[in-house]
């Protein structure tokens, strides 16, 4: 590792907050997050142009972090205002007198959502009952790279209409999902007409009104998802919200149900939101836990996540510093900041202190470290609520070992000052630089300029505090082309926020690949389980999640230039919501959890698992068991038989759907020794050619894939001829006919056979 003694490095590839020179100002009481208290420095000295021009430009090409501030055109910069929990609403006269737009107030989380001038944040900061202002949770979509491009061909149903039986229940059943509305959470849902016009998509479909505000979503992922749902059940309503925050997300979950009704809904999101707890539910994950109970006739379906190849989990493993493996042996030291230890990844006796990751040019790289401190719900925390007594920092380095970016200061701190930039922003002396905030949470993110693709790492270090280092560590990193692949990552563990929830508050959806039928492995990228959870005061528990796997690597229209085939669990979660809409609409009284726990087809090792959850629901076998199995019975022969080897059998075999719908079919079986293969007709005639006793079983299945007990009897045939016919020469003449002459020579044989093992018995 080079040059970590130096205070500050300038590299100009690195995207974090440009440089600029400033003296301390104080934020109201320190309520700023560091972020903000940079901007509303930066907007004092009518200086924001560095900050705000590059911000815009990234958000135009989607290169946006979910963990930077988000500007509009306006100079506004969206916020989260926490008020206290005790005291009164903000007041949207004050609020609005400030310059803030597109308010949005969360009670349960207790949060104004707001766009607010960058000149007025100090302002907005200090209004009364205002604790603290910080940046929106934004979400990221569960998308994964698109495989080898499939031709748009106009009108297309996705392959996991027949792979999950959906296509064969409406076929057996008539059901469609009428009377069901699906309401679609996703990012965008932009050319919905031309899905429509190729009759892929209804003639109406309802758009939340509450999506139209400064920072509209945008895209075709909505698009896609709601063309598989309508694939598998084509009688639903179609719904669409497209939430950039946690506190839009709630919004969408309490708007489809004012616009659907609280039954007969079904809602499907693919949306992550990097910062929310993973060591516990924190508030959001605990807001999208109220609604459920508040509308428990309401199905909640979620994609379980793309992030098992940039996502670790672990043990707290200290390395101690100074160390001869790292930095040539000196100490690591950092913007004024002596390191005592650094987390070691390796699970053998040799250290691995770094995260490799590639980041192809004009890609954006974010990450979160969380570790298993006490996590202060949001709604709790106020401007006085001291930070986590531990500190651990988050450094990303070059191939050469130069730092490029450290802790961005994505929770809140209690320092009145902005920290002072240099080549590490908010990794500095200044308060919130050195310290987590209230919540056990580091971050941060880099765009990389460099026109090359940059090998990079991510460290984690400890700095010497009031607190004693936490025993478990999960780090969390995301580009927005959706390749990440990060080394050494552990898959483990890699499902978090709402994803998480148990059901019946979420029906978590992880993926494998229709392409790989049958199959089924797991997608390199699906987040898996089981979920780890620690607090202090309830110590260590595990989740089973995911639920369910569907597929992905699926047909779509491609409508607004989408990647087709759709991959990820963003694309298998809808087909998991396809499913519960077809099953609710034709058994309301059932709970579709249990239908689809019914008809999977177990995958992996031990069902449920974390990697396949029950496996991959089939709707035709999840009815089955709602109609008595089929009946199968022998009319023909009535009763045991005893025949002579070589001689035929007539069988009539009968098989009643008993009240089913569909045909059934027919398995024969006549013994795994007698030599007869399997028949499936009705009525078969089949030859014994060997001695023995047979059981002969008949298996009546019906188009559910239920099958009967099955009907048997027992076949005799023996070895010795009949006796001769009438007048007929014992002492030749006559001689053997050829049936027995061939039973008598298998039996001689067998006897032989027999004497060589040892196991002769008298003839």
């Amino acid at each position: 590792m080079k040059n970590r003694l130096l205070p500050f490095l300038i590299v100009a590839a690195v995207t974090v907050l440009p440089v600029m020179a400033w003296a301390n100002t104080s934020a109201p009481d320190g309520k700023l997050a560091p972020q903000l208290a940079v901007i509303a420095h930066a907007a004092a000295h009518r200086n924001i142009e560095p900050l705000m021009a590059p911000a815009l430009t990234r958000q135009l090409f989607r290169r946006n972090s979910p963990l930077e501030a988000r500007w509009n055109a306006a100079g506004q910069v969206q916020v989260y205002l926490h008020f206290d929990a005790h005291g009164a609403t903000p007041g949207m006269q004050a609020l609005a007198a400030l310059g803030a737009t597109d308010t949005v107030t969360n009670p349960e989380l207790r949060v104004v959502q707001a766009w607010i001038p960058a000149d007025r944040l100090a302002a907005a900061a200090a209004l009364p009952g205002i604790t603290r202002v910080t940046l929106p949770h934004y979400a990221v979509v569960k998308r994964a790279p698109s495989g080898s491009a499939l031709t748009r061909t106009g009108s297309v149903d996705t392959q996991g209409d027949s792979i999950l039986g959906a296509a064969q229940f409406r076929q057996l059943t008539g059901f469609n999902g009428q009377g069901i509305a699906v309401g679609v959470i996703s990012d965008g849902d932009d050319h919905i007409a031309a899905s429509q016009s190729t009759g892929d998509l209804p003639a109406t479909i309802w758009n939340d009104p509450n999506n139209a505000g400064t920072f509209k979503s945008s895209g075709d992922e909505g698009t896609a998802m709601m063309e598989i749902v309508y694939d598998l059940a084509p009688g639903v309503q179609l719904g669409f919200c497209g939430p950039q925050t946690t506190v839009d997300f709630v919004t969408c979950l309490n708007d489809f149900v004012a616009q659907f009704g609280n039954s007969n809904l079904v809602i499907v999101d693919d949306l992550g939101f990097p910062g929310v707890a993973m060591f516990t539910d924190g508030g959001f994950a605990t807001a999208v836990k109220n609604f459920s109970i508040a509308n428990p006739a309401v199905r909640l379906v979620t994609a379980a996540g793309n992030d098992a190849r940039g996502f670790w989990s672990g043990n707290w493993k200290p390395l101690d510093l100074p160390n001869a493996a790292v930095n040539s042996g000196n100490p690591v030291k950092i913007n004024g900041i002596t390191y005592s230890q650094m987390q070691n990844f390796s699970a053998g006796s040799t250290p691995v202190t770094q995260l490799k990751i590639s980041v192809q040019a004009g890609d954006t790289l974010s990450w979160m470290v969380e570790w298993g401190d006490t996590w202060v719900p949001s709604n709790q925390i106020t401007s006085t609520t001291p930070n986590d007594p531990n500190d651990y920092d988050v450094v990303l380095l070059d191939a050469n070992g130069n730092v490029l970016a450290c802790n961005i200061g994505v929770n809140f701190g209690t320092a009145a000052s902005p920290p002072a930039p240099d080549s590490c922003p908010y990794s500095g002396t200044a308060g919130p630089t050195n310290t987590p905030g209230p919540q056990p949470i580091q971050g941060n993110f880099w765009t990389n300029n460099t026109g090359n693709i940059a090998a990079v790492s991510l460290e984690i270090l400890y700095a010497p505090g009031d607190g004693s280092p936490d025993s478990h560590i999960k780090v969390w990193a995301y580009t927005k082309n959706f390749q990440i692949n990060m080394q050494p990552a552990i898959a483990a563990g890699s499902i978090y926020g709402q994803s998480a929830l148990p059901y019946p508050y979420e029906v978590t959806a992880g993926a494998v690949s229709a392409q790989n039928n049958p199959t089924y492995q797991i997608e390199s990228y699906s987040s898996q389980g089981p979920v780890f959870f620690f607090q202090p005061a309830s110590g260590a528990s595990t989740r089973m999640k995911p639920d369910f796997v569907g597929v992905d690597g699926v047909s779509i229209t491609g409508a607004g230039g989408f990647p087709n085939p759709f991959y990820g669990t963003s694309a298998a979660a809808p087909h998991i919501a396809g499913l519960i809409a077809l099953l609710e609409s034709g058994y309301p009284s059932a709970d579709p959890y249990v239908l689809l726990k019914d008809g999977a087809t177990p995958l992996g090792s031990g069902s449920p698992n974390g990697v396949y959850g029950y496996g991959l629901p089939n709707a035709a076998r999840s009815v089955g068991s709602n109609y008595p199995a089929p009946l199968a019975s022998i009319s023909s022969p009535s009763a045991n038989s005893t025949i002579s080897a070589g001689q035929s059998l007539a069988f009539t075999g009968n098989c009643s759907a008993n009240g089913a719908p569909g045909s059934v079919t027919y398995t024969w079986n006549f013994g795994a020794a007698s030599g007869v293969p399997d028949a499936s007709t009705p009525n078969p005639t089949v030859t014994f050619q060997f001695f023995g006793q047979y059981t002969v079983t008949l298996t009546c299945t019906n188009e559910f894939g239920v099958n009967s007990a099955p009907a048997t009897l027992v076949v005799t045939v023996n070895a010795t001829a009949p006796a001769p016919a009438p007048g007929g020469n014992s002492g030749g003449g006559g001689g053997l006919s050829a049936a027995t002459l061939a039973g008598l020579l298998l039996a001689v044989g067998v006897c032989l056979q027999r004497r060589r093992y040892g196991k002769a018995h008298a003839h």
